[in-house]
């Protein structure tokens, strides 16, 4: 997929994680009749990945596209699978210690690829500049 369409897909997809993060600034609250917290909350959620991709598709924008491809190629993977823990999490936890609810799963699939993603970027970036 090209670097435009990736960066512009994750514009539209942060754009609608804010939106639906805050519905009633927004004013989307109206759309639905149930109450906002309970309907704009799981789509929140389950957006969060897309704002590390945002950022990380900044960085590899003006980079090579080998540095890209690389990039690309796990992100293909790791943003639909983090996307579906996410909704197969369940919303509470009865665990006290260890809580594996939505919000902690999102968190940390977003911090896992952002980890993974700069590392392979920048090996990637170095690997090709001793070529």
């Amino acid at each position: 997929m090209k670097k435009k369409y990736v960066l512009v897909t994750s514009v539209i997809g942060t754009l609608v994680f804010f939106a639906s993060l805050f519905p009633e600034n927004t004013g989307i609250c109206n759309l639905v009749n149930a109450s906002c917290v309970f309907f704009f909350d799981p789509i929140a959620e389950n957006l969060l990945p897309i704002i590390p991709l945002f950022l990380l598709s900044l960085i590899t924008y003006k980079m090579r596209d080998e540095v890209y491809r690389a990039w690309i190629r796990f992100a293909y993977v790791w943003i639909p699978l983090s996307m579906f823990l996410i909704l197969i999490a369940p919303e509470y936890s009865a665990d006290w210690m260890f809580p594996i609810v939505k919000g902690t799963v999102a968190f940390f699939s977003s911090l896992l690829f952002v980890i993974i993603s700069l590392i392979i970027i920048v090996w990637k970036y170095f690997a090709m500049r001793t070529r």
